[in-house]
């Protein structure tokens, strides 16, 4: 049994609203669900109506010292009072988007150089009152872009090349032509339209190509590393859009499957770095694997209703794990663009669930064909192979005597 503690002062998240930084004395967060208890006479159970989650609220005790806490106060009180919604980073709970509502200054005259907020922030919710399905889709859109710049922008700072050994350098390097050559692979394996095809193809050549002097030990990675990056976030897009929606989100998750993050095996410190840069790279493909995926989801259609609460599941699952391996106060932008887009996937989902057919069992006395099935079911003859499919039935003569199929 390991006797080493976690070392909570390098694992908080250091405070911070809209990029203005303070410290919290405590932070208090507070949600829960919007019910309704509806009691009928005589009977003992009342109903309860869930009218979905309640805004989440978050204060706490703030606070800015030092000599010159005359101005992080002015700044801080010009943050806080400025329009729009912000990224607030709490110690535990890391960067959430939200909007202050309410702050209170408090300052002592026995506590010179200490200036106290009492502060009050609320959730970001939705960007309109009613959205339609089409504008969440078009948001959840949006909101890949924004992460496929994001995961480029901060690869240079997540690197490090720069009066390093060969060896931890080559690490970056190799591992760029590692998630290039994946993506080819994919690229091969799958049956992708041509002309792009061909056009991802030369791409990942010229990115295989350049990474050496792009990540090079003689500079700090900069501009060039960044658009290498960007280059092979491009090129994963490129092959989801080329793909059919259910084929390409497949072969999306095998090449984010194929960089998992894996623990430090080296102890060494120059080892421990080059780690470091291939876990970097790892994860810029990883997530660019996972932008492409959440394309391909919104891009599929969807005929029954547990279709779409799979997907929605499945997208949930998929980015909470990549949520918990983006720490740290410098992936903060990262963290709230990989959220924004599992969020707003997950609201259009939850949008076209309402619209979407439940499925119910369907039995019958004997084994019947498809054609009578559809007709008999839904007065059109022609959706005989809806229920062929739906039930992976082999001949459409001799439906099982069990079979699901849509309600509608």
């Amino acid at each position: 049994m390991s006797e080493q503690c976690r070392d909570w002062l390098k694992t908080l998240w250091a405070a911070s609203y809209k990029g203005v930084p303070f410290f919290f004395e405590s932070d208090d967060e507070e949600g829960g669900r919007g019910l309704v208890v509806h009691e009928f006479v005589n009977r003992d159970d009342p109903f309860v109506e869930d009218l979905g989650e309640n805004a989440r609220y978050l204060s706490g005790s703030a606070y800015v010292h030092g000599d010159d806490v005359d101005a992080q106060e002015s700044s801080l009180k010009q943050v806080l009072a400025s329009r729009g919604a912000g990224s607030l980073v709490t110690p535990l709970g890391g960067p959430i988007l939200v909007r202050c509502e309410t702050f209170k200054r408090h300052h002592e005259k026995d506590k010179l150089g200490y200036v106290a907020f009492e502060v009050r922030f609320v959730r970001e919710g939705a960007a309109a009152g009613l959205i339609s399905i089409p504008f969440a889709l078009n948001t959840a859109f949006g909101a890949a872009d924004k992460l496929a710049s994001e995961i480029s922008s901060l690869f240079s700072s997540s690197i490090t090349a720069l009066g390093e050994p060969d060896f931890v350098v080559s690490a970056a390097v190799e591992s760029v032509a590692m998630a290039a050559s994946a993506l080819d692979v994919i690229r091969t394996s799958y049956r992708v339209e041509p002309a792009s095809s061909a056009i991802v193809r030369d791409a990942l050549a010229n990115i295989i190509a350049s990474a050496p002097a792009a990540i090079s030990a003689e500079v700090l990675p900069g501009e060039d590393a960044n658009a290498l990056i960007q280059s092979l976030v491009t090129a994963t897009r490129a092959i989801g859009d080329a793909l059919p929606a259910q084929t390409a989100a497949a072969a999306m998750l095998e090449y984010a499957s194929a960089f998992s993050a894996v623990a430090p095996r080296v102890a060494t410190s120059a080892g421990s770095r080059a780690e470091a840069n291939s876990a970097a790279v790892f994860r810029a493909a990883r997530l660019a694997a996972l932008t492409a995926y959440a394309e391909a989801i919104l891009r599929q259609t969807y005929a029954a209703r547990p279709d779409g609460v799979t997907a929605r599941a499945d997208i949930a699952e998929r980015f909470e794990l990549e949520l918990f391996e983006t720490t740290g106060a410098a992936n903060a932008s990262l963290y709230l663009a990989i959220d924004g887009l599992r969020s707003s996937v997950i609201d259009y989902l939850s949008r076209v669930i309402n619209d979407l057919a439940p499925v119910i069992t369907v039995e019958t006395a004997r084994i019947l064909p498809s054609l009578y099935l559809a007709f008999r079911l839904y007065g059109d003859p022609l959706r005989a192979s809806e229920l062929v499919a739906r039930n992976g039935v082999r001949h459409p003569s001799f439906m099982p005597q069990v079979i699901t199929a849509l309600s509608r």
